[in-house]
C-alpha cells in the first residue's frame, strides 16, 4: 500500500512558509458521520481546506442519481464546519486542472477508492502525480448502509434492537422481522386491476393487521404503511412496459409484461461492523464551548434525524437570534413513542455527531426531554426557544402546547419559519420508494465493494485517522 509520504512531494522551505491548501471532493448525498469526519480529517492536515462536490449528471454517470437533489447538496456544505471554500460541479475523477482550479497543494480522499465509469480507480491521476494524501474510512456508516434501512424501513438499526438473527456482514430481513419489508414488497407480472393484484393487496393489508397486533404497532404508524402498500402495489401494476406481438400473435394485440423481481431481495441496513461511538469523536465534533454570563442561549429541539439543509438552514436562523445555540436532541426511545417505530432512522449516536458537524451549534444535549420544561430553561439560563413551522411532517403525537408550554408563558418562545418547506425525512423516504428498484440495484453493488473493503483491511495497510 502507498503511505503519505510516498505520495506527498518535497516542499521547498518557501513554500512551507504559505497556508496548505488540500481539497476532497465526493457526491455528498445523504450525509452521515462519515462524510463529517473525513472532511474533519482532510482540514487537520492542511491550512486551507478546498471542498468540491459533483453534480447530478456528474453523479449519475458513475454511480446512480443521489437521492438529495444538487441545490440540496451544495446548500447544506455552507452550513458545516471545518470547510474554508467550496467548488461545485467538480469532475468525479479529479485532474491536475482540478487542483490547479482549487488552488490546491494536494487532493485528499479515505482509503476506499471509488471506480469510474471507466473502471479504473477515480483518483488514479492525483496518486500518479504524488499529489494524494489518504485518510481513514469512518468505519460503521455508510450511504449503502442509510439507503438500505430507508428501503426497509426497519427500527432493527436502533442501538440494542434486534428482533433477528445477526451475521457479520449484516442481516436478511423477512416480513416477520421488518414489517416494512413486506409492506414495501411489489408484486411481479401483475397487470393494474387484475384479480391477482387485488388479491395480492388484499392479502398484504390482512398482514398488516395481524402484523400490528404482534407488535403492537402505533395507529399512526399503520396507517402510513397501509398506504405504502396500496401505492407500491400501484407503482408496481404500471411499471408493466408493453411488448411487441410476436409475429404468431399478431393481431391478438399487446402483452403486458413486467421485468420480475431478483429472487434473492438481501437489503444491507448495518454495514459490516458497528459504528463506534467514542467520547473522542465527540470532542473531535463539538465545540466544547460553555456560555459566558454575557451570552444570549438559544434553545431549540428535535430529532434531526437524516440530517439535511433544511435542519441546517433552521439552526442558523435559530442561532441570529442570541448568541449562542444549545441543541437538544431526542433519544430513540422518545422519537419510537412519538413518530412509530420504524423511527429514527439514525441512531442517537448518528444524530448527534450529524448535528455537532454544523458550524452554527455551540452545545448539545444527548437525549433532551420532549418537553421544554422550566428546570431546563432555568439549568442553561435559556432565553430564547425556538421552534421550526411551516415545513412538511407528520403530526408529532405530543400536543404542542405540552412540548413548549412553558416557554409560551414565559413569554419566551419564537417561531422561525422553514425556507425548505418540501424537504423532510418523508420525502427522502418517499424518493426511495418511487425509484426503489434503482436504489436496490446500487445498494447490491456497493455492499459488496464494502464487503471486498473490510475483507482486505489490515491494522498494517490501514492508515492512521488525523
Amino acid at each position: 500500500s502507498t503511505s503519505v509520504c510516498d505520495i506527498m512531494p518535497n516542499s521547498s522551505s518557501e513554500e512551507k512558509s504559505l497556508p496548505v491548501r488540500g481539497y476532497i471532493d465526493g457526491c455528498f448525498d445523504i450525509m452521515h458521520s462519515g462524510h463529517y469526519n473525513a472532511i474533519r480529517q482532510a482540514k487537520a492536515i492542511c491550512d486551507i481546506l478546498v471542498v468540491g462536490v459533483h453534480s447530478d449528471p456528474e453523479i449519475a454517470e458513475n454511480k446512480s442519481m443521489p437521492v438529495m437533489k444538487q441545490s440540496e447538496r451544495y446548500s447544506l456544505l455552507d452550513h458545516i464546519k471545518w470547510i474554508d471554500e467550496l467548488l461545485y460541479d467538480v469532475p468525479y475523477s479529479p485532474q491536475i486542472v482540478t487542483l490547479e482550479k482549487a488552488r490546491a497543494d494536494f487532493c485528499i480522499h479515505g482509503d476506499d477508492m471509488p471506480v469510474n465509469a471507466q473502471g479504473v480507480c477515480a483518483y488514479d491521476e492525483m496518486k500518479n502525480a504524488g499529489r494524494l494524501r489518504i485518510i481513514k474510512r469512518t468505519e460503521g456508516v455508510s450511504t449503502t448502509d442509510l439507503i438500505g434501512r430507508l428501503l426497509t424501513l426497519s427500527p432493527m438499526h436502533q442501538s440494542g434492537a434486534s428482533a433477528v438473527s445477526s451475521s457479520p456482514m449484516g442481516r436478511r430481513l423477512t416480513a416477520d422481522a421488518a414489517l416494512e419489508e413486506y409492506s414495501l414488497s411489489v408484486p411481479t407480472a401483475r397487470s393494474p386491476g387484475t384479480a391477482a393484484s387485488n388479491t395480492f393487496l388484499s392479502e398484504a393489508l390482512e398482514t398488516l393487521s395481524e402484523l400490528q397486533k404482534t407488535y403492537n404497532i402505533a395507529a399512526a404508524d399503520s396507517e402510513r404503511l397501509r398506504s405504502q402498500i396500496s401505492n407500491a402495489v400501484a407503482v408496481a401494476s404500471a411499471s408493466t412496459v408493453e411488448v411487441a406481438p410476436s409475429s404468431d400473435k399478431v393481431g391478438e394485440g399487446y402483452e403486458q409484461k413486467q421485468a420480475p423481481m431478483l429472487e434473492s431481495q438481501v437489503f444491507r441496513t448495518k454495514t459490516p461492523v458497528q459504528l463506534l461511538a467514542s467520547t473522542r469523536r465527540i470532542r473531535e465534533f463539538s465545540s466544547a464551548k460553555m456560555p459566558s454570563p454575557e451570552d444570549r442561549v438559544v434553545y431549540v429541539c428535535g430529532t434531526f434525524d437524516m440530517f439535511h439543509v433544511g435542519h441546517a438552514q433552521f439552526l442558523k436562523e435559530a442561532r441570529e437570534l442570541g448568541t449562542f445555540l444549545l441543541v437538544g436532541i431526542h433519544d430513540d426511545v422518545s422519537v419510537s413513542g412519538a413518530k412509530g417505530p420504524s423511527f429514527p432512522i439514525m441512531n442517537l449516536n448518528e444524530r448527534v455527531l450529524n448535528v455537532c458537524a454544523c458550524k452554527w451549534v455551540d452545545e448539545v444535549i444527548i437525549g433532551a426531554p420532549r418537553q421544554v420544561t422550566e428546570d431546563l430553561i432555568k439549568t442553561w439560563d435559556i432565553h430564547v426557544v425556538v421552534k421550526g413551522t411551516q415545513h412538511k411532517r407528520d403530526a408529532i403525537s405530543m400536543h404542542e402546547e405540552e412540548r413548549f408550554g412553558v416557554a409560551k408563558k414565559l413569554g419566551i418562545y419564537k417561531e422561525v419559519p422553514s425556507k425548505w418547506s418540501e424537504l423532510c425525512l418523508e420525502t427522502v423516504v418517499q424518493r426511495i420508494i418511487s425509484d426503489r428498484e434503482t436504489y436496490l440495484t446500487r445498494n447490491r453493488d456497493r455492499a459488496k465493494r464494502e464487503d471486498v473493503y473490510y475483507d482486505s483491511k489490515s491494522t498494517s495497510n490501514s492508515p492512521l485517522e488525523t
